[in-house]
């Protein structure tokens, strides 16, 4: 039997051939078998003490973090994914949920405070700090200041978490890591429209972060054509953000976005004009940047306004306030 689950056989996944297995095979042996030194045996009888004994399953899960063997499984109906016998581990427990509290805490710990020889873990890590970043742990400080200061992962969601986590300690000294850390990312992989820096920028708009927002225009924008549809604008974060400052400069980025940034349509029609007088009827509460947005509203096209407006409501996707933008 273990012979065909190492082969990948497809009468491993037949329910006879898991009544045969459970009659051969003690509890004691499934949860040896869960720390096989074959990874798919491993993950196999794991998944089966989820379901048969899942109090054993956090005990054999600590026992696997360091096991960086590595296996390909189905994480979705048309997607397969290599992860660490741990990594995948975790990935099948989460579908159920099995682990208390208190053994959440455990492994995320054991993670954190081993971070650099367990780094293919540190996903876990990221996910326990965005579903804790509201009330930031003092003990865990050191771990998630090292964490910041290193280089940044390459993914969007992981520096978010552990950004918001951080600035939640809300310590003064640690206005200029925060800052350095936004400095770094302008540069960020992954999209342009989800950048960590304009993102926080937005939501936390010090006038000490603004030149950040300055140079990502310059080093990422400047020059380089942009999507501007009916669908999607890619600058709404860095429209947002600019708006949220009432000064000369801001005033200036916001005519660089608006004037001197080429666009193109990957949707019906060209639209910047009217994603951005949207965002700045929607945003600019004080008009301050009046003078813009009574510019565009010489130029912009009622019907592409509707269309832009009647796509949001209908994808339930509400940044605009319609009756204001009309």
């Amino acid at each position: 039997m273990i012979q065909q689950i190492t082969s990948s056989s497809e009468n491993i996944f037949k329910d006879q051939f898991r009544n045969n297995l459970l009659k051969q095979f003690s509890r004691t042996d499934i949860i040896n078998l869960s720390s096989h030194e074959n990874p798919k045996v491993a993950f196999y009888f794991f998944k089966i003490l989820l379901v048969k004994y899942p109090q054993e399953c956090f005990k054999v899960l600590m026992k696997n973090l360091d096991n960086k063997k590595t296996l390909v499984i189905s994480t979705s109906y048309d997607t397969m994914n290599e992860m660490t016998v741990p990594e995948a581990m975790m990935f099948e427990e989460s579908k159920k949920s099995i682990f208390t509290k208190e053994q959440k805490k455990e492994l995320f710990e054991s993670i954190l405070t081993h971070i650099e020889t367990r780094s293919y873990l540190e996903g876990y890590v990221f996910i326990y700090l965005l579903e804790h970043q509201n009330h930031p742990d003092p003990k865990y400080y050191p771990y998630v200041k090292k964490l910041l200061t290193r280089n940044a992962s390459d993914f969007y969601f992981d520096n978010m978490a552990l950004l918001d986590y951080f600035a939640n300690y809300k310590k003064p000294q640690d206005s200029l890591i925060i800052k350095d850390f936004l400095k770094k990312n302008i540069f960020e992989k992954g999209a342009i429209h989800m950048n960590i820096s304009v993102e926080y920028i937005k939501n936390h708009p010090k006038p000490s972060y603004f030149p950040i927002l300055e140079e990502f225009y310059d080093k990422r924008v400047k020059g380089k054509v942009y999507r501007a549809d009916d669908i999607f604008f890619e600058f709404e974060d860095l429209t947002k953000a600019t708006i949220q400052y009432k000064t000369e400069r801001a005033k200036e980025l916001i005519k660089k976005i608006t004037y001197d940034t080429k666009y193109k349509s990957s949707g019906n029609f060209l639209a910047s004009n009217e994603q951005i007088y949207i965002l700045l009827k929607d945003n600019d509460k004080s008009n301050y940047f009046a003078e813009i947005t009574n510019d565009l509203k010489h130029k912009v096209n009622k019907v592409k306004m509707d269309t832009i407006i009647n796509w949001n409501n209908r994808w339930n996707y509400p940044p605009y306030n319609s009756s204001k933008a009309k």
